[in-house]
């Protein structure tokens, strides 16, 4: 009697264990809705240049309201603060005295492997209008390891040329979108201008603090 009681104790050990197991693994990342923000939202990043890893530094991208499709946004960093904006999908419409009309464009939704879309889109300052046209591509889905936590994340590959005041350039950028941070938490951009040069940056999310909805 008590080597069956044993045998049925073992046997609901590994039928709990088996089941807790499963309960562990990720739940496959197959599509995303555009993002719910909430005021509070906030994501601190790490931006280099590629070519100059170790020198990096950061900034806070931090929701004050929601109105509609309009994202009230404050970016930090430590020359500052100044005011941004992004519309429903996340992208940004303004970042401080520059405008992006109607957006950069770097996020679409829903979006799944798979997904391609086409942006084109002025950016408005001071010095002029630059005018910029995206191709984008979701190409899959990988998990990404970052100091705020480890994302199943949809990469999107980019490519784009750009028509600006003092030139013209094209580009190449990767991101790294996770449904869970709400945020690109990755990204790598790199550029090419006319007279050969290059140019680039890359960032990655190092905290975030998600509120309730």
């Amino acid at each position: 009697m008590l080597k069956k009681q044993t045998v049925s104790a073992l046997a609901c050990a590994w039928s709990l264990a088996a089941a807790t197991a499963a309960l562990a693994q990720p739940v496959p990342l197959t599509t995303a809705q555009a993002p719910k923000f909430v005021p509070g939202d906030s994501w601190t990043y790490a931006i280099s240049d590629p070519r100059q890893p170790s020198r990096t530094f950061s900034f806070v991208q931090t929701v004050d309201t929601v109105n509609g499709d309009t994202i009230g946004v404050t970016i930090s960093n430590l020359s500052g603060t100044m005011p941004a904006s992004f519309d429903a999908n996340g992208n940004l419409t303004s970042n401080g005295n520059k405008q992006y009309l109607p957006s950069d464009g770097k996020l679409k939704f829903p979006m799944s492997a798979g997904s391609t879309w086409t942006s084109n889109f002025t950016t408005r300052t001071s010095n002029g209008d630059a005018t910029t046209t995206l191709n984008a591509k979701v190409t899959g889905v990988d998990s990404i390891e970052t100091t705020a936590g480890t994302f199943q994340a949809f990469r999107i590959e980019s490519t784009g040329n750009v028509s600006a005041p003092n030139g013209k350039y094209s580009f190449t950028e990767t991101d790294w979108y996770a449904p869970a941070a709400k945020r690109i938490v990755k990204f790598q951009f790199s550029g090419a201008a006319a007279d050969g040069s290059t140019f680039g940056t890359q960032a990655v999310l190092q905290t975030m603090e998600i509120k309730q909805q």
